[in-house]
């Protein structure tokens, strides 16, 4: 398991292969701060300036911490990487995959503004 804590840059992270280019289209007026396509997952942070926010990346029995996930879906990883980056397109964390897809699931410990993150990858 790979762990940062820092306060994201417009409050966001985004989950993709590092090839992706494809934007993150965010649903405004929904409550859980949570966009995803096959791409690209962002998820929403504890506000910049309120202070840091824990990101986990690592196989889903690393990172599962006991609760059901927010999202669970399918991400395309072309290069095999699964890659956390800032919305300024930063690189935070990264783990190397064995296939060009992969399922991913996301635990936050509040839906709006979370301290906690982790994704999980299988």
């Amino acid at each position: 398991m790979q762990t940062v804590k820092l306060a994201p840059p417009y409050s966001q992270i985004h989950v993709m292969d590092p090839s992706s280019r494809e934007p993150v289209k965010w649903n405004r007026g929904s409550p859980q701060r949570l966009s995803a396509t096959p791409s690209v997952v962002g998820i929403g942070t504890l506000a910049e300036m309120d202070g840091e926010t824990e990101i986990r990346l690592g196989h889903d029995k690393e990172v599962d911490p006991g609760t059901t996930p927010v999202y669970v879906g399918q991400l395309n990883t072309p290069t095999r990487v699964v890659s956390v980056r800032t919305a300024e397109d930063d690189e935070l964390l990264s783990l190397n995959v064995d296939r060009q897809r992969v399922t991913l699931r996301v635990w936050t410990n509040d839906p709006s503004e979370p301290t906690l993150v982790c994704i999980g990858v299988s």
